[in-house]
């Protein structure tokens, strides 16, 4: 907040300055200056004092620590409000990173919030995270599936809501990011893969999906002759309104998968074992594995589809935007997924578009990175 009180100050300083000159012109010159003049200074020394109000107020608005408030979003579904968790470190304004955060299927937004808020102390970053209630998103569908199967109106999709969200903010609190770092765990991952091929134009950047159950793989990546090729959407793109276009460009653009390698428990009671899923692999890892197989497949055809190149491995570079970290002695831990996330993100900002500075990064960090 100490640049605030700065402009603050100048603001104050100014405002006083131009006063005492107007009075002091006005009574000692007033032979030498017409109305209009002496006007028009009297104009501009309240339009700083005006200016002074406004800026103290944007400056105060901005509440430090741990609050709640109701989303209601007028861009989409105002009739299923989102309850927000904001956490403010101190030292932190309007020109601090967003940090969204997506709860898992306990729909429990206040203890992801405070799982991120000591990273959020550490690194200066502001952290949002919805919390998208069993009162108004009843079913797991409505949430990780971001009611994409039941509604047409793709703005009234759960996964339109955080770009709303982030205009509110910054209508809001006159925050300046252009874009916000997304990261979701477990249902949050699979909330935030599907925002990405569904809404490949939100302005997330960088994304992380980090341990998804289950992925709605690309058509155009499955092996025709395999098990998963006799589903359909949700468990693919057939059928699901995403076209080859809006494919390359989930595609194109950066994406993170983070899997730890340690989530391989087949027999976990919130997995989902549907035979569609199930012929994406049997535990988190393995699916994750296979997602990102997929994904790789489409780029490559989808390349060739569109009459780029051959098709081959080199020309899928100018589709492919993805990586996958795969986090050593992790299994499906939300805390220690978060920390290696904060560590991609927050380490070294100024290199998220550089895939080779990414690697060197996150293996000194003891985090094994797949290639491209």
């Amino acid at each position: 907040m100490n640049n605030w009180r700065h402009v603050v100050w100048a603001l104050k300083l100014a405002s006083r300055l131009t006063l005492r000159l107007t009075l002091r012109l006005t009574l000692k010159l007033t032979s030498k200056l017409t109305l209009e003049l002496a006007s028009k200074l009297t104009f501009i020394a309240l339009s700083l004092n005006v200016s002074l109000v406004s800026v103290h107020a944007l400056a105060s608005s901005l509440p430090t620590g741990k609050t709640r408030f109701n989303f209601v979003d007028q861009l989409g579904d105002p009739a299923r409000p989102i309850t927000i968790w904001m956490f403010v470190p101190d030292g932190c304004d309007a020109t601090c990173p967003l940090q969204f955060v997506m709860h898992g299927l306990q729909r429990n937004g206040e203890t992801y919030l405070d799982s991120w808020s000591g990273f959020a102390k550490e690194r200066k970053f502001i952290v949002i995270a919805p919390e998208f209630s069993r009162q108004y998103f009843p079913r797991d569908d409505d949430y990780s599936l971001g009611r994409s199967t039941t509604e047409k109106d793709v703005n009234k999709w759960a996964f339109a809501a955080p770009d709303h969200l982030f205009d509110e903010l910054k209508s809001r609190y006159g925050f300046t990011a252009a874009s916000y770092r997304l990261f979701g765990h477990s249902a949050g991952g699979q909330f935030v893969h599907r925002l990405h091929l569904f809404y490949p134009d939100h302005h997330a950047s960088p994304i992380i999906a980090a341990n998804p159950g289950w992925y709605t793989q690309f058509e155009w990546g499955m092996d025709k002759n395999g098990d998963a090729s006799k589903f359909k959407f949700p468990y693919n793109t057939i059928g699901s309104g995403i076209d080859e276009a809006r494919a390359r460009a989930a595609l194109g653009r950066a994406f993170v998968l983070m899997l730890g390698d340690k989530d391989i428990d087949a027999n976990d009671a919130s997995l989902n074992h549907s035979a569609g899923a199930d012929a994406q692999g049997l535990d988190r890892l393995q699916r994750g594995r296979n997602f990102l197989l997929n994904a790789k497949a489409a780029a490559q055809n989808l390349q060739a589809t569109a009459g780029v190149g051959t098709g081959a491995l080199a020309d899928v570079e100018q589709t492919w935007n993805w990586q996958s970290i795969i986090v050593p002695g992790v299994a499906h831990d939300n805390a220690a997924m978060s920390k290696a996330a904060v560590e991609f993100m927050y380490a070294h900002p100024e290199s998220l578009a550089d895939h080779n500075r990414r690697s060197d990064v996150i293996n000194k960090a003891n985090h094994k990175v797949e290639p491209k």
